[in-house]
């Protein structure tokens, strides 16, 4: 299909527009602008994603709304870019169905693929005709990535094999927890610091926090407590405090609070 002919869309993960303060919030369907729909139900519209008419927003004269979600965050994790032939609502009824994945055992989960830090290993997760499944109509898609540029998605290689919601093996369901469980102490770490700027940039401070969640599964301790210290003395100190031989001592003690004092003391230790 010819360029010329398809339409291009972004998809918004409007839950993360939460940390801006500036997520999408009109709750009247009535006076939502034509060029966006919501994702998820009426009732979920705080931390729903929302796909955007992009050619329909700019000669209604939305345009400056729309640049001004795709603009506040850096990168803009929140948004992907989906190029096809198909309508606005035809897209929406599709993305529906990946709302939720399946487990081996049949429970279900909440997929955040709109947030390309999910989608993006997503699509190497996934096997080839569950990818092509989700794709669909989908002709291009491209997604942001942690240091701010803009990737493509691999194209569906395989035939699309089965109905949504999707069914993901164990294996599957370990790969995006070990994806996401950086970013999940990231958050805690800026909760517990009360938003402060963390050193870095975004693909920096993911870095981090991947290497003090590979340190600490390392030394075999299974308090998440220690981890999300861990992860908090990782990225005040840019990464120094992992190269420090004294670590894996410290993270055999008992003392969470301890272990805590202890990384503060090596972060400053020159």
């Amino acid at each position: 299909m010819s360029s010329d002919n398809l339409n291009v869309y972004l998809l918004i993960d409007n839950g993360l527009l939460q940390e801006a303060a500036i997520s999408y919030a009109e709750s009247d369907s009535q006076v939502r602008p034509s060029w966006l729909i919501p994702i998820y139900t009426e009732r979920a519209l705080a931390v729903s994603p929302i796909l955007i008419d992009l050619e329909t927003a700019y000669e209604a004269g939305g345009l400056d709304q729309v640049m001004g979600l795709v603009n506040a965050l850096a990168p803009a994790l929140h948004v992907s870019i989906i190029e096809t032939g198909t309508s606005l609502a035809h897209l929406t009824q599709h993305l529906r169905r990946f709302i939720f994945i399946l487990d081996p055992e049949r429970k279900q989960f909440t997929l955040r693929y709109t947030d390309c830090a999910i989608l993006i290993p997503l699509s190497s997760v996934l096997t080839s005709g569950q990818w092509a499944t989700m794709r669909g109509p989908i002709v291009r898609w491209r997604a942001h990535d942690r240091s701010g540029c803009v990737v493509d998605l691999p194209p569906a290689m395989g035939i699309a094999n089965g109905p949504a919601p999707l069914c993901l093996d164990h294996d599957q369901i370990v790969a995006l927890d070990e994806v996401s469980e950086p970013d999940h102490c990231i958050a805690k770490v800026k909760m517990m610091h009360h938003g402060t700027a963390m050193p870095g940039t975004s693909a920096e401070q993911y870095a981090h926090a991947e290497a003090a969640l590979q340190v600490w599964r390392a030394s075999k301790n299974s308090r998440h407590l220690s981890l999300l210290y861990l992860t908090e003395a990782a990225l005040v100190s840019r990464g120094e405090v992992l190269r420090k031989s004294e670590i894996t001592a410290y993270l055999m003690a008992d003392d969470v609070n301890a272990f805590r004092e202890n990384l503060r003391k090596l972060a400053t230790k020159r």
